[in-house]
């Protein structure tokens, strides 16, 4: 197993083999000099197996590798994987797909262990590959044989993970992690959605691969002596709750903190729309409008009702359901405009205007049109309004 899989163009080779000597100066073990594998080993073979094997996945972005399909092929995989961390090696934008993923800027970077950006690198790593071990590596440990032993490779699980607390059952959701980076919040269509501004999320935070089912919530229910939400004779189990308000909300994520021993909450709306565009720009997250029906459930093809969670394509970060199915509660008070939000992802209440009167929902649902499923399309809504379209998903600092 690699910590490290080093990802370059062949015109930046001087400045990866710098950073993989620093790399594994620090105690971590690079997969990187491709010159070294053995005769008779298949190149693409070779190279899909590093990654698989690596828990961290550094991509050097230049004008040379943003051409190179090679390099954006491994990015990619070190996307679906939640192990990418791109660094510039010059100063230039990443590739369109990757522009939600904040890229430390090594341009002028001569090997200095000590700088600024290498100490943020190796937080990066830490978190992915663990602490470097003691005394670094003397080489580089790039080529693959056949006693290689392949490590199981680190995925996020499928499907609900069941727990029992005390007297009482509950089903945690299944998490996805989001990555820190930059996005620019809002749209051109609607005044709500303006003016559009630069967010910095600064940390990862995780969100919930899909919005909580009726088979998560009932056991809420059951545990406090509650009412089951109205399932409009729709079908249970594992589409996602409807006919529920903010405040619900609120309390299922309390309670599921207190039983599961982790922090559960509602994303802000600086998070859900980070998550939801996966680092693109355009109004959907997939290509255009004309893919709508491979990625959501709305008023064309849903029937008329919701649908189990799941059941589309994901978007770039494999969260599922994000447009379409149900309109989703976020923390934030609603605003009239952007005006004076905040930079920093975090929720937007009272402060500058808000009206709390009115909380948040995200990403259109079964009986909206297309248009009500872009990424920054925001409506405010009655928090005590408990409504067949009304839904929610969770969030973890």
């Amino acid at each position: 197993m690699y910590d490290i899989f080093l990802s370059y163009a062949s015109e930046d080779i001087e400045k990866s083999k710098r950073l993989a000597t620093a790399l594994e100066k620090q105690g971590w073990s690079v997969f990187w000099d491709r010159s070294t594998l053995l005769a008779g080993q298949d190149f693409e073979d070779v190279i899909e197996q590093a990654i698989d094997q690596s828990a961290c996945m550094i991509v050097g972005w230049s004008t040379a590798s943003k051409k190179s399909d090679w390099v954006k092929g491994e990015a990619n995989i070190g996307r679906e994987r939640r192990i990418l961390v791109p660094i510039l090696f010059e100063t230039i934008n990443q590739p369109i797909a990757f522009r939600g993923f904040h890229a430390e800027n090594f341009s002028a970077w001569n090997g200095e262990i000590e700088s600024d950006e290498f100490s943020k690198l190796t937080s990066a790593v830490e978190r992915l590959a663990g602490p470097g071990k003691t005394g670094g590596a003397e080489t580089s440990v790039a080529h693959t044989t056949a006693k290689t032993a392949v490590a199981p490779r680190k995925q996020v699980k499928s499907g609900l993970k069941t727990s029992t607390a005390s007297d009482d059952t509950f089903i945690e959701p299944e998490m996805v992690e989001i990555p820190a980076g930059r996005f620019h919040m809002g749209g051109n269509k609607r005044s709500s959605k303006q003016p559009i501004h630069q967010v910095n999320i600064a940390k990862p935070f995780s969100v919930a691969k899909y919005p909580v089912t009726f088979e998560q919530y009932e056991l809420y229910v059951k545990a406090n002596d509650l009412d089951l939400p109205s399932d409009e004779g729709w079908g249970q189990g594992k589409r996602p709750v409807i006919n529920i308000n903010w405040d619900d909300a609120q309390a299922y994520a309390k309670w599921l903190s207190d039983k599961a021993g982790k922090p559960y909450r509602l994303p802000s709306e600086a998070e859900w729309e980070y998550a939801a565009r996966a680092g693109t720009i355009s109004d959907y997250y997939w290509d255009d409008e004309e893919n709508v029906e491979d990625y959501a459930w709305f008023d064309e093809n849903s029937n008329d009702k919701t649908h189990p969670v799941g059941q589309k394509k994901p978007n770039a970060f494999g969260l599922y359901d994000m447009s379409g199915n149900v309109w989703e509660w976020v923390q934030d008070c609603w605003h009239e405009s952007y005006e004076k939000a905040p930079d920093d992802g975090s929720p937007w209440l009272e402060k500058n205007g808000g009206d709390c009167s009115l909380r948040v929902l995200r990403g259109g649902s079964w009986l909206g049109e297309p248009s009500h499923l872009r990424s920054a399309l925001r409506i405010g809504y009655d928090p005590d309004s408990r409504d067949y379209f009304h839904g929610f998903r969770l969030a973890q600092d």
